[in-house]
C-alpha cells in the first residue's frame, strides 16, 4: 500500500470514526423514542435541583415523572434484543448465538467502565466516596441489588445486563410456542412477575414507605423491573410473526400514545407519595404503553421522519449522556449560581439547565467519540459481512 493509499485510509478511518453516520436500514422513528427517553430523564434528574425554575403545575410534574425515560429504554431494549435474536435463530442454533456475549461487552461495558472510573476518581465534585466492596459490586453489575451509591442511574446497567443474560431464554421459549396465542400467553405470565414481586413487597410492610425505600426494594431490583423488557420482547415477537399497522394507524396511533403521555405525566407527580397504584400498575401501564409506541415505531421503519438527523445524533449520543448527566449536575449547579451571582441575575434557573445540558452534552460527545464509538467499530469488524451474526448488531439496544 502506497503513501497515498494509507493516507486515504486513516482519512476515511477518522472520518467514519468522527461522524454520526445514517445506517442503512436504520429505524429513525426508534431513534425518536430514544432522543424522548433521554430528554425524560434528563429533565427529572434536573428538576431535582433547587431553583430550577419549576413550580406546581403541568410542567413541573413532567419534568419529575422524568424517570419513565428508563422505563421507554427497558421496553426498547426488549424490542431490540429480542429482534436481533429471533434474526439470529433462523441461521443458528444452540440457546446463546455465538457472538451474542461479545456484542453485549463491546457495546455497554467500555463506556461504564470509564465514567465508573472517572466517578470513583473524583473527576465529578461531590462524587468518589466509594468503598472497595461497592466498587467490586459496581464491576460485576450487581448495584441494582447492592445499591447504586456510585453513580444512581448505574442501576439500570445492572438490570441490563441481567436481561441480556435471561433474553436468550425467553426469546427462545416463546419462538417455540406454535401459535401466537400461546406467545401471548407466556408473555403476560411473564408481565405478572414484577407487579406481584412489588405489590407483595409493599403489602408486606404495611404500604407505608418512603421514596428512597420504594426505590432500593420495589424499583431498583431487576426482578422488580422486568415488565418493559417483557413487553418489548411482544412487540418484537408480534413483529417477527406480521402482525403490522399501515403507516397511517401507526402513525396516528404514535401521535394519540403521545398525547396520552403527555396528560398522564402532565396530570401529578407519580411517586410524591407511594401508593398502591404506583407499585402495581404504573410501571406495567408505562411498559404497555411505551410498547404500543415501539411497536408503532418499528411499522414506521420505512417512512421518512422530519428532523431526522437531530432525532439521530441524540439516539447515538443517548447511552454516554445518560451515563455522565448525573454527576455533572452539582458542577452545573455551582457554575449556575456562581455565574448569577457575578451578574445579579435572578433567573439563574436558566444559567443552570444551560450550564447543565451544555456540560452533559460535551462530555457525552467526547465519551461517544473516545471511548464508546471505537468499540462500536471493533464490534462491526468482527462481525465481518457475510457472518450469520452481521445482520444482527445495529441498533441491538436500546442505548445505541
Amino acid at each position: 500500500m502506497g503513501p497515498v493509499q494509507v493516507q486515504e485510509t486513516m482519512q476515511n478511518s477518522s472520518a467514519k470514526l468522527l461522524s454520526f453516520a445514517k445506517l442503512a436500514h436504520h429505524n429513525p422513528w426508534l431513534d425518536l423514542l430514544r432522543t424522548a427517553a433521554i430528554v425524560f430523564v434528563l429533565l427529572r434528574h434536573g428538576s431535582r435541583i433547587e431553583n430550577n425554575g419549576l413550580s406546581d403545575g403541568v410542567i413541573a410534574n413532567l419534568f419529575a415523572n422524568g424517570w419513565v425515560g428508563v422505563d421507554l429504554f427497558f421496553v426498547l431494549s426488549g424490542y431490540l434484543i429480542a429482534g436481533g435474536l429471533i434474526r439470529r435463530s433462523g441461521s443458528q442454533t444452540g440457546l446463546f448465538p455465538k457472538g451474542y456475549f461479545k456484542d453485549r461487552i463491546l457495546r455497554i461495558v467500555p463506556a461504564y467502565y470509564a465514567v465508573l472510573f472517572l466517578c470513583v476518581a473524583g473527576f465529578f465534585p461531590g462524587f468518589g466516596q466509594a468503598s472497595a466492596q461497592s466498587i467490586f459490586a459496581h464491576l460485576l453489575f450487581l448495584q441494582d441489588y447492592t445499591g447504586a451509591n456510585i453513580n444512581v442511574v448505574f442501576w439500570s446497567l445492572g438490570v441490563e445486563e441481567k436481561f441480556y443474560l435471561i433474553a436468550p431464554v425467553i426469546v427462545l421459549l416463546l419462538i417455540r410456542q406454535s401459535s401466537l396465542k400461546a406467545c401471548l400467553g407466556v408473555c403476560a405470565a411473564l408481565l405478572f412477575i414484577s407487579p406481584l414481586c412489588r405489590g407483595l413487597t409493599f403489602e408486606a410492610i404495611g404500604g407505608a414507605v418512603a421514596y428512597d425505600a420504594y426505590f432500593a426494594m420495589m424499583r431498583s431490583p431487576f426482578h422488580m423491573s422486568m415488565e418493559g423488557f417483557v413487553v418489548g420482547i411482544m412487540a418484537a415477537i408480534l413483529r417477527a410473526r406480521g402482525v403490522a399497522m399501515s403507516p397511517t394507524l401507526a402513525l396516528a396511533a404514535l401521535g394519540l400514545c403521545a398525547g396520552v403521555l403527555a396528560v398522564w405525566l402532565g396530570s401529578h407527580e407519580f411517586l410524591d407519595q407511594i401508593t398502591r397504584i404506583d407499585v402495581w400498575l404504573t410501571p406495567s401501564l408505562l411498559a404497555l404503553l411505551f410498547g404500543l409506541m415501539v411497536f408503532c415505531a418499528a411499522c414506521l421503519a420505512n417512512q421518512k421522519l422530519r428532523f431526522e438527523p437531530f432525532f439521530r445524533v441524540n439516539a447515538r449520543l443517548s447511552y454516554t449522556l445518560y451515563l455522565v448527566h448525573f454527576p455533572l449536575l452539582p458542577l452545573a449547579a455551582a457554575l449556575s449560581a456562581a455565574l448569577a451571582a457575578a451578574l445579579a441575575d435572578q433567573q439563574h434557573y436558566l444559567v443552570f439547565w444551560a450550564s447543565y445540558l451544555a456540560l452533559s452534552y460535551a462530555l457525552a460527545t467526547a465519551l461517544h467519540f473516545g471511548v464508546e464509538k471505537p468499540f462500536l467499530l471493533l464490534k462491526q469488524s468482527l462481525n465481518r459481512p457475510g457472518r450469520p451474526v452481521a445482520a444482527a448488531t445495529q441498533g441491538e439496544t436500546a442505548l445505541s
